[in-house]
């Protein structure tokens, strides 16, 4: 394929969604209901209660869009095995990966469950981690990459950033800079995940006091590009920091690329400036 023939599509997209604990990365994910039915693969809790609250108040009649499905270190291969069928017959719009971060945990202890550590039975202790247990880790990731490139439908996994710090050089040249990674179990796949998405937001929030009513209001806001040491990008060039709250963000994303397809259009309705002028000898280019 010619890169002239590829255009940008809005029809199946991958995004990531970045944030701590509760500020709406799931709720966010799940909004895409609203084009029909979506599978969550849920590995945070033991459900996810917080969208049926949601949804009740907010779009009750999204809910029976909603299908998930839980894992954990005792079935964390039965997520993969999923994902291969849904290669073969994907019937959702949407399939929701939630969280990264407790998935990759979750890899590493069912590993350990097949291990025959003799030394930790004797010493009364626990299995610890060795070089294997990550392998299944990053295998599990990136076989759920893999297959998520080729799913008719959107790809949304969830993840938490890490704080840390990054040193280069030594002396004199020593460098000291912030870096906010994702947080997985090895080091390895923090690396790898941000790289398979073409949409990758930040998930932040505003307190702001409400003098009127006497207490303050929390703004859920969504960033498509980097704030601070948040990053963030957007392949289909979207620019800007979406406000959520108590709005599904389906919604407000799609009018954000409502905005941004009008204005494609006026730029190519346009007249070029310099469609008459024409240039004097031979292009540098012409012999």
């Amino acid at each position: 394929m010619k890169l002239d023939q590829l255009s940008p599509s809005h029809d199946y997209m991958s995004f990531l969604l970045k944030g701590p604990w509760g500020f709406g990365k799931t709720i966010a994910a799940a909004s895409f209901a609203k084009l029909g039915p979506i599978h969550i693969s849920y590995w945070d809790k033991k459900g996810p209660i917080e969208l049926l609250q949601f949804f009740k108040k907010h779009a009750p009649d999204l809910i029976r869009n909603i299908e998930f499905d839980v894992y954990g270190a005792h079935n964390a291969n039965e997520y993969l095995n999923m994902m291969f069928k849904l290669s073969k017959d994907c019937r959702f719009v949407a399939e929701i990966n939630d969280s990264v971060t407790t998935m990759t945990s979750a890899a590493v202890n069912w590993s350990l469950g097949f291990k025959d550590n003799k030394k930790a039975r004797k010493e009364n202790s626990i299995n610890i981690p060795d070089f294997d247990e990550y392998k299944v880790e990053t295998s599990l990731v990136t076989q759920a990459l893999d297959i998520s490139r080729v799913l008719p439908c959107h790809v949304i996994w969830t993840c938490h950033p890490l704080p840390s710090m990054k040193i280069e050089g030594t002396g004199g040249s020593m460098r000291v800079s912030k870096v906010n990674t994702i947080v997985t179990y090895g080091s390895k796949v923090a690396g790898i995940i941000p790289g398979q998405f073409s949409e990758i937001y930040h998930f932040s929030k505003r307190s702001n006091y409400d003098t009127a009513a006497g207490k303050s209001k929390v703004q859920y806001l969504v960033s498509t590009e980097q704030v601070g040491d948040d990053y963030a990008k957007s392949n289909i060039g979207l620019n800007c920091e979406m406000d959520i709250t108590d709005r599904l963000f389906y919604d407000v994303w799609k009018e954000e690329v409502g905005k941004l397809e009008a204005n494609d259009v006026k730029q190519e309705l346009k007249p070029n400036p310099f469609a008459n002028v024409t240039s004097i000898g031979k292009k540098p280019w012409e012999k």
